[in-house]
Protein backbone atom coordinates (compact mmCIF):
# COMPACT_ATOMS: atom_id res chain seq x y z
CA UNK A 1 0.00 0.00 0.00
CA UNK A 2 2.88 2.37 0.74
CA UNK A 3 4.30 1.85 -2.76
CA UNK A 4 0.91 2.69 -4.27
CA UNK A 5 0.53 5.82 -2.14
CA UNK A 6 4.03 7.00 -3.07
CA UNK A 7 3.07 6.80 -6.73
CA UNK A 8 0.60 9.61 -6.18
CA UNK A 9 1.96 11.43 -3.11
CA UNK A 10 5.32 12.67 -1.84
CA UNK A 11 5.04 10.65 1.38
CA UNK A 12 3.08 7.78 2.90
CA UNK A 13 2.35 6.59 6.42
CA UNK A 14 3.52 3.11 7.45
CA UNK A 15 1.83 1.36 10.39
CA UNK A 16 2.87 -2.14 11.42
CA UNK A 17 1.61 -4.08 14.42
CA UNK A 18 4.60 -5.89 15.93
CA UNK A 19 4.79 -8.54 18.61
CA UNK A 20 7.84 -7.99 20.77
CA UNK A 21 9.20 -9.65 23.86
CA UNK A 22 8.80 -7.63 27.02
CA UNK A 23 11.90 -6.61 28.87
CA UNK A 24 12.07 -7.56 32.50
CA UNK A 25 12.63 -3.95 33.45
CA UNK A 26 9.78 -1.51 34.01
CA UNK A 27 8.55 0.16 30.78
CA UNK A 28 8.11 3.91 30.71
CA UNK A 29 4.52 4.80 31.66
CA UNK A 30 3.79 6.49 28.32
CA UNK A 31 4.53 3.32 26.32
CA UNK A 32 7.48 4.86 24.45
CA UNK A 33 10.51 2.81 23.60
CA UNK A 34 13.56 2.39 25.77
CA UNK A 35 15.64 3.97 22.99
CA UNK A 36 17.10 7.34 23.86
CA UNK A 37 15.07 10.14 22.30
CA UNK A 38 18.13 11.42 20.40
CA UNK A 39 18.23 8.16 18.39
CA UNK A 40 14.79 8.79 16.91
CA UNK A 41 14.33 11.91 14.83
CA UNK A 42 10.98 12.91 13.35
CA UNK A 43 10.16 10.85 10.27
CA UNK A 44 12.55 8.02 11.18
CA UNK A 45 9.96 5.92 12.98
CA UNK A 46 8.71 5.43 16.45
CA UNK A 47 6.52 3.04 18.25
CA UNK A 48 3.44 3.80 20.21
CA UNK A 49 1.55 1.47 22.49
CA UNK A 50 -1.99 2.57 21.62
CA UNK A 51 -4.31 0.46 23.66
CA UNK A 52 -2.63 -2.78 22.62
CA UNK A 53 -2.34 -3.94 26.17
CA UNK A 54 -1.63 -7.65 26.25
CA UNK A 55 -4.19 -9.99 27.72
CA UNK A 56 -3.22 -12.30 30.55
CA UNK A 57 -1.91 -15.07 28.26
CA UNK A 58 0.29 -12.66 26.35
CA UNK A 59 1.62 -11.21 29.55
CA UNK A 60 2.60 -14.67 30.80
CA UNK A 61 4.37 -15.40 27.51
CA UNK A 62 6.40 -12.23 27.85
CA UNK A 63 5.14 -10.76 24.58
CA UNK A 64 3.58 -7.39 23.92
CA UNK A 65 2.02 -5.82 20.84
CA UNK A 66 3.41 -2.51 19.68
CA UNK A 67 2.22 -0.31 16.83
CA UNK A 68 5.24 0.91 14.85
CA UNK A 69 4.51 4.02 12.80
CA UNK A 70 6.64 6.11 10.50
CA UNK A 71 6.35 8.26 7.43
CA UNK A 72 8.27 7.29 4.31
CA UNK A 73 9.04 9.93 1.71
CA UNK A 74 9.22 9.22 -1.99
CA UNK A 75 12.84 10.44 -1.87
CA UNK A 76 13.70 7.82 0.77
CA UNK A 77 11.81 5.10 -1.13
CA UNK A 78 13.69 6.00 -4.31
CA UNK A 79 17.08 5.98 -2.61
CA UNK A 80 16.42 2.62 -0.91
CA UNK A 81 15.41 1.06 -4.24
CA UNK A 82 17.80 2.83 -6.63
CA UNK A 83 19.81 -0.33 -7.31
CA UNK A 84 16.60 -2.13 -8.30
CA UNK A 85 15.49 0.74 -10.49
CA UNK A 86 18.80 0.68 -12.37
CA UNK A 87 18.49 -3.09 -12.90
CA UNK A 88 15.47 -2.53 -15.14
CA UNK A 89 17.89 -1.28 -17.79
CA UNK A 90 19.71 -4.64 -18.00
CA UNK A 91 17.02 -6.53 -20.00
CA UNK A 92 16.38 -3.42 -22.11
CA UNK A 93 20.04 -3.21 -23.05
CA UNK A 94 20.11 -6.97 -23.77
CA UNK A 95 17.12 -6.72 -26.12
CA UNK A 96 18.69 -3.78 -27.93
CA UNK A 97 21.97 -5.70 -28.27
CA UNK A 98 20.30 -8.87 -29.56
CA UNK A 99 18.17 -6.83 -31.95
CA UNK A 100 21.23 -4.97 -33.21
CA UNK A 101 19.54 -1.68 -32.33
CA UNK A 102 20.73 1.52 -30.77
CA UNK A 103 18.48 3.21 -28.22
CA UNK A 104 18.19 6.21 -30.54
CA UNK A 105 16.46 3.95 -33.10
CA UNK A 106 13.52 3.34 -30.75
CA UNK A 107 10.53 5.48 -31.75
CA UNK A 108 8.31 4.83 -28.76
CA UNK A 109 8.60 3.14 -25.37
CA UNK A 110 5.38 1.72 -23.91
CA UNK A 111 5.52 0.73 -20.25
CA UNK A 112 3.60 -2.32 -19.05
CA UNK A 113 3.20 -3.89 -15.63
CA UNK A 114 2.19 -2.37 -12.32
CA UNK A 115 5.65 -1.19 -11.25
CA UNK A 116 5.88 1.08 -14.29
CA UNK A 117 3.58 3.45 -12.40
CA UNK A 118 6.47 4.27 -10.04
CA UNK A 119 7.65 7.78 -10.94
CA UNK A 120 11.37 6.89 -10.56
CA UNK A 121 11.05 3.98 -13.00
CA UNK A 122 9.49 6.30 -15.56
CA UNK A 123 12.32 8.76 -14.96
CA UNK A 124 15.02 6.06 -15.44
CA UNK A 125 13.41 5.05 -18.76
CA UNK A 126 13.10 8.68 -19.85
CA UNK A 127 16.76 9.36 -19.03
CA UNK A 128 17.93 6.21 -20.84
CA UNK A 129 15.97 6.77 -24.07
CA UNK A 130 15.94 10.57 -23.95
CA UNK A 131 12.17 10.69 -24.42
CA UNK A 132 9.10 10.34 -22.27
CA UNK A 133 7.62 6.84 -22.18
CA UNK A 134 4.09 6.32 -23.47
CA UNK A 135 1.86 5.92 -20.44
CA UNK A 136 -1.48 6.00 -22.24
CA UNK A 137 -1.80 2.20 -22.20
CA UNK A 138 -3.17 0.62 -19.01
CA UNK A 139 -0.11 -1.30 -17.70
CA UNK A 140 -2.14 -4.20 -16.27
CA UNK A 141 -4.31 -4.61 -19.36
CA UNK A 142 -1.20 -4.67 -21.55
CA UNK A 143 0.25 -7.53 -19.49
CA UNK A 144 -3.01 -9.51 -19.65
CA UNK A 145 -3.26 -8.95 -23.40
CA UNK A 146 0.35 -10.01 -23.95
CA UNK A 147 -0.17 -13.19 -21.94
CA UNK A 148 -3.34 -14.00 -23.88
CA UNK A 149 -1.60 -13.45 -27.22
CA UNK A 150 1.37 -15.59 -26.19
CA UNK A 151 -0.97 -18.34 -24.98
CA UNK A 152 -2.74 -18.26 -28.33
CA UNK A 153 0.54 -18.49 -30.21
CA UNK A 154 1.80 -21.32 -28.00
CA UNK A 155 -1.52 -23.13 -28.38
CA UNK A 156 -1.35 -22.94 -32.17
CA UNK A 157 -4.41 -20.71 -32.59
CA UNK A 158 -4.09 -18.83 -35.85
CA UNK A 159 -5.66 -16.57 -36.99
CA UNK A 160 -5.56 -15.30 -33.48
CA UNK A 161 -8.77 -14.38 -31.64
CA UNK A 162 -7.86 -12.83 -28.28
CA UNK A 163 -10.17 -11.52 -25.58
CA UNK A 164 -9.17 -9.59 -22.50
CA UNK A 165 -11.21 -8.32 -19.60
CA UNK A 166 -10.79 -4.79 -18.38
CA UNK A 167 -12.32 -3.93 -15.02
CA UNK A 168 -12.10 -0.17 -14.47
CA UNK A 169 -14.08 1.09 -11.48
CA UNK A 170 -15.49 -2.40 -10.89
CA UNK A 171 -17.61 -2.26 -14.08
CA UNK A 172 -16.97 -5.35 -16.19
CA UNK A 173 -16.21 -4.66 -19.85
CA UNK A 174 -15.11 -7.17 -22.44
CA UNK A 175 -12.64 -6.04 -25.07
CA UNK A 176 -12.00 -8.07 -28.23
CA UNK A 177 -8.76 -7.79 -30.15
CA UNK A 178 -8.95 -9.08 -33.75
Amino acid sequence: MVKLNLTLHQSAQVSVLLTVEEKHSQSPPNGDSDLPKDQLTPGEGHHVNRGFSPDLSESKSGKNQVLFETEVSRKLFDSLNEDLFQKILVPIQQVLKEGLLDKTEIDEVVLVGGSTRIPRIRQVIQEFFGKDPNTSVDPDLAVVTGVAIQAGIDGGSWPLQVSALEIPNKHLQKTNFN
